[in-house]
C-alpha cells in the first residue's frame, strides 16, 4: 500500500510541478542539467527504493508463511 502511496504522490508532485511551474523546472543547475531533469532522477531513485522494501518484505512474508506451513 505505501509502495503506491508514495511513488503516485511524488509523481503527482512531478507532474504538478512540470505542468504549473515550467520555467522553474527548466532552470539550469549546471550544463544541460536542469532541476527538472533532477526532479525526474529523485523520482525514479524512491521508485527503485521503494520496490526493493517492498520486495524484502515480499519475501520475509512468504518466509514466515512457508515456516508456518511446515509446522
Amino acid at each position: 500500500m505505501s509502495f503506491a502511496v508514495i511513488n503516485g504522490l511524488t509523481f503527482g508532485l512531478h507532474l504538478l510541478l512540470a505542468c504549473s511551474a515550467a520555467d522553474f523546472m527548466a532552470t539550469r543547475v549546471w550544463g544541460e542539467t536542469t532541476i527538472g531533469v533532477l526532479a525526474l532522477l529523485i523520482q525514479g531513485s524512491l521508485l527503485l527504493w521503494t520496490a526493493a522494501r517492498y520486495d524484502r518484505r515480499a519475501d520475509e512474508r512468504g518466509a514466515a508463511r512457508e515456516q508456518e506451513l511446515e509446522h
